[in-house]
């Protein structure tokens, strides 16, 4: 984007966080929580996108900075912005982003985004639009795979990638991090298809953190709607159980779940919702430390940066920081290639 409305300033990176539930909304008056790569942002600042022109941000909240390691493109402001289209007062802002937008492809890449990034940097499976970078443990499963595994064995998910999942931590204490919410969408079909998998006892194998983080979200809020069945909570009241809060499942375990198991949880979600054909939502979950996963036993995971709360994920899943280190210096000396666009491991959760 250029700075000011005709632009005095070009070539600011607008980097968005957070498309919520707005992606098909015309594109006119929506509000977009943003990253914009430039420390001093004040509210009612105005950036121009650069490819049309047409299409203004006003800046209506700033929210705080954005802080990022040195070898980064640089510090920014986090922020929410007001849309504008002169032209079109009939465009949603789907079809405006992909009018003069870029794949968000990672900064580390050093490079711009490419037509080829269109189709490389998704999955293949991918369906809607909502996310605002790729779930890139799925990049490694091509429609050949897909047609191994066979599609009767594969059950399909979608958490709409946010800032949570690139948003490097910098506070001292991992626990000071603040997570950004994303939302999710899970088919009931395919959410059954997870519960008769868990009840036979068959191997459940999650492709990726963001399949993790939505699954064990999805416990949680099971947990919730049967705390709240107990204390006599009608369906109808419950709207808040399909959010989960950034340490709200801490307060959840101290209820004493070790009677409810990742099926049971998870019926629960699909009983609450009969007549419908998703479960949509929305969580802050972190995982981190001490989390004890309820749902996911093995993992298909990347090569994670290490200021990220995917390693904390990981570094949880796997036990402790000492494991992951050990795991990771070992790809290093095995050539294996990291982050986005590198390769993949598999992980098995310790037995206690």
């Amino acid at each position: 984007v250029k700075e000011g409305e005709k632009g005095n300033n070009s070539g600011i990176e607008m980097m968005i966080l957070d498309l919520g539930e707005c992606i098909d909304e015309l594109c006119n008056d929506v509000k977009l929580t943003v990253m914009i790569r430039k420390e001093e942002v004040s509210v009612g600042d105005i950036f121009t996108e650069e490819t049309c022109g047409t299409g203004t941000f006003i800046v209506v909240d700033v929210i705080c900075p954005w802080i990022e390691d040195e070898k980064s493109n640089g510090n920014g402001t986090e922020c929410i912005v007001q849309c504008t289209v002169a032209d079109d007062k009939n465009i949603t802002l789907a079809k405006f982003l992909d009018g003069v937008g870029t794949v968000p492809i990672p900064p580390y890449l050093d490079r711009s985004a490419d037509n080829s990034d269109i189709s490389s940097y998704n999955n293949v499976y991918a369906s809607g639009n909502g996310s605002v970078a790729a779930p890139t443990a799925g990049l490694h499963f091509t429609d050949e795979l897909l047609t191994k595994i066979g599609h009767e064995n594969i059950s399909y998910l979608s958490l709409h990638v946010g800032a949570g999942t690139f948003k490097p931590v910098v506070t001292e204490d991992a626990r000071d991090h603040s997570m950004h919410g994303e939302s999710f969408v899970v088919d009931i079909g395919e959410l059954g298809k997870i519960i008769e998998s868990l009840e036979n006892e068959r191997r459940l194998i999650v492709v990726g953190t963001t399949s993790a983080r939505t699954l064990e979200s999805l416990y949680w809020i099971g947990v919730k709607i049967l705390k709240n069945r107990f204390e006599g909570c009608e369906k109808d009241d419950s709207l808040s159980s399909f959010e989960l809060g950034q340490n709200e499942w801490s307060h959840l375990a101290k209820t004493n779940v070790d009677n409810i198991s990742a099926a049971n949880a998870l019926r629960a979600v699909v009983d609450f919702n009969k007549g419908k054909v998703s479960v949509s939502g929305r969580t802050s979950l972190m995982i981190a430390g001490d989390y004890d996963f309820k749902v996911v036993n093995d993992l298909v995971t990347n090569f994670h940066a290490p200021d990220s709360t995917l390693m904390l994920l990981v570094s949880a899943f796997l036990g402790s920081g000492e494991t992951v280190r050990s795991v990771y210096e070992e790809a290093q000396d095995l050539g294996y290639k990291f982050l986005s666009y590198g390769d993949s491991c598999f992980f098995t959760k310790r037995k206690k």
